[in-house]
């Protein structure tokens, strides 16, 4: 099973560790009774089954083999075999779950590898293992998961080039090492950073709490977190099988899954958001102030504030305040007498908006390609000479970055764009190209600027530019003054509307 990783779905870890206490049975119960539990969300979240492989024979020191050391004790006891794993590894998948496992050695990397599990995962404990990850990276796990409980934000960083050199598909689990964490060991926080460094990557969230403790998934998931792994365990007092302090039992497991599922429900999505606009809309005309008619309009009349005025009661295909925009343009299509409401079927509606934003989303792209920095929050000035519907034929795009008794602007000519001919009887001049070709007629004259070029414009110097395959260049001047650009043709002069101002972001 390829590119889990790339799934849209949340991915949720049921971890087994030592829990199946060296009994294939009592794992194949904890299984079954899991099973149950995550059916009711399977079109929500992909479900994942993990173990844990270690060769005993060399994770464990000659010298200390069978001795009572916590860690020892354990893996001994709940020791299974090759046989063993690969029908639990069988039976959770006829469950429905993807199989996962967690090698501590080399030769366990192999035996994962062999088994042909969905996921490996590597634990926090080998998160800087380099023999161990060196190994792991020569097999090119499909989909490659690892916790960083204990690891700094160095460790972190060296981790991610090393995955990503080698072109593993990988995700990182935040974690706290810690059995069980408490609350003020978590530090959700740390996963939206996580979240932030490494964009191209899934972040989850690997959780040790008491089992009492329900809501920091739901939390993790509001920080960014996309993979969930949470330990699970089943009583059998008979045999004397018992939870430990941050493994779950089925009950418990599905109040925290239904928190899960509930903040996962009030999180949404963007998509969603969309639909419920559609809602809201219905809801909020008749809050909205509908457009009346002040002055009485003749048809071919523009609407304006001039001529209307905003009141309640609102009708459902009134137009309204808030479609009147700089952007738009309203034109009625028949006369309106005074007080009327002026309805969608009484006028022409057109807006240039999406035009305009379209054009502002590309500029920045382009600025963005060659490391060109705008400030946020500086205006962006579209010239559409001919009107909006031409830009791409004769226009230009201008950012004024400061206009005092000097002024700076960055500009970007679009390919095959022309701005006409025009001079200036206050401002002088000087373009220098930074990315692209450029050519400048000056007063009949013919410039084909290359990048670093520079090109002085004096007063009064007739100039109109072009580009073939699109430019950037700055132009550095005396002080910008509001209409010192006189136009060769009379047409672009006449035309009051011929610039639109947008905020760059």
């Amino acid at each position: 099973m390829s590119n889990i990783l790339n799934n849209s779905k949340e991915l949720i870890v049921l971890e087994m560790a030592n829990n199946h206490q060296g009994d294939l049975q009592h794992a194949k119960k904890i299984i079954n009774e899991f099973s149950k539990f995550v059916d009711k969300y399977k079109e929500t979240f992909s479900f994942a089954m993990k173990f844990q492989y270690r060769d005993l024979d060399s994770f464990i020191h000659p010298n200390f083999k069978n001795s009572d050391l916590k860690f020892v004790q354990r893996f001994e006891t709940t020791k299974l075999s090759d046989d063993e794993f690969l029908e639990l590894k069988n039976y959770c998948t006829n469950k429905g779950f993807i199989s996962m496992c967690t090698p501590f050695d080399e030769t366990s990397v192999k035996k994962v590898i062999d088994h042909e599990y969905d996921i490996l995962k590597i634990a926090s404990a080998s998160f800087d293992d380099w023999p161990l990850l060196t190994e792991i990276v020569k097999h090119k796990p499909n989909n490659l998961i690892a916790s960083v409980g204990g690891a700094d934000f160095d460790k972190i960083k060296r981790f991610y080039s090393f995955m990503t050199n080698n072109n593993i598909n990988f995700a990182i689990n935040y974690c706290v090492s810690l059995y069980p964490s408490t609350d003020e060991d978590l530090n959700l926080s740390f996963i939206s950073k996580l979240k932030s460094e490494f964009t191209d990557i899934r972040i989850g969230f690997s959780t040790h709490e008491n089992p009492s403790v329900v809501k920091t998934a739901g939390l993790a998931l509001h920080a960014g977190a996309t993979i969930f792994e949470k330990h699970v365990a089943l009583e059998d007092s008979s045999k004397e099988y018992y939870q430990n302090a941050y493994s779950v039992y089925p009950e418990q497991f599905s109040e925290w899954i239904e928190n899960l599922f509930e903040a996962k429900t009030f999180y949404g999505n963007s998509e969603k958001r969309n639909k419920v606009i559609e809602k809201e809309l219905p809801a909020l005309k008749p809050l909205q102030r509908g457009a009346f008619v002040k002055k009485e309009i003749k048809k071919g009349d523009l609407i304006s504030n001039k001529n209307t005025f905003f009141a309640i009661p609102t009708d459902e295909n009134q137009i309204t305040a808030n479609d009147f925009s700089k952007f738009n343009e309203i034109k009625s299509t028949t006369n309106i007498k005074n007080l009327n409401p002026i309805n969608f079927n009484n006028v022409n509606f057109s807006s240039t908006r999406n035009t305009i934003e379209e054009i502002r989303e590309k500029v920045s792209t382009e600025f963005k390609k060659y490391n060109i920095v705008i400030p946020s929050g500086i205006e962006m000035e579209i010239s559409h000479h001919y009107g909006v519907e031409s830009f791409y034929n004769f226009g230009t795009v201008m950012c004024t970055l400061i206009n005092k008794d000097y002024c700076k602007k960055v500009l970007y000519q679009f390919p095959n764009q022309h701005h006409p001919e025009h001079f200036h009887k206050i401002k002088e001049e000087t373009f220098i190209l930074l990315q692209g070709d450029l050519t400048v007629i000056l007063n009949g004259k013919s410039y084909a600027m290359e990048q670093g070029d520079i090109l002085t414009i004096e007063r009064e110097a007739k100039h109109e530019f072009y580009s073939n395959n699109g430019a950037i260049f700055e132009e550095i001047s005396t002080a910008h003054i509001k209409d010192d650009s006189y136009y060769s043709d009379n047409k672009i002069m006449l035309n009051q509307n011929r610039k639109s101002k947008i905020t760059f972001i």
